[in-house]
């Protein structure tokens, strides 16, 4: 695969495999090393529990044909014994 490069106004050259926000050079503008963050505000995500995960995390899945997206939704939150689950649009 050929490499393609762009020229911005600065001279600097960029990928064009980038997103639109990567290609812009942006500086840091506040990186404290010092800074401490409360354990009341929550958790690193490594730390966090596995039941925390299922109750506020995403899964991905693919659908086959057959059931609806409905169904796939409800057989997810029987699975997972959580209380609420749902999809945005389609799975199909």
């Amino acid at each position: 695969m050929e490499k393609l490069t762009l020229r911005m106004r600065g001279g600097d050259s960029v990928n064009e495999n980038l997103l639109p926000f990567e290609k812009e050079k942006r500086s840091v503008l506040v990186k404290r090393k010092d800074a401490i963050t409360s354990d009341k505000h929550g958790c690193r995500p490594e730390d966090r529990k596995t039941e925390d995960l299922i109750n506020y995390g995403i899964i991905n899945l693919e659908k086959q044909a057959g059931p609806t997206s409905h169904q796939v939704t409800s057989y997810a939150r029987d699975i997972l014994h959580v209380k609420k689950a749902g999809h945005s649009g389609t799975l199909e």
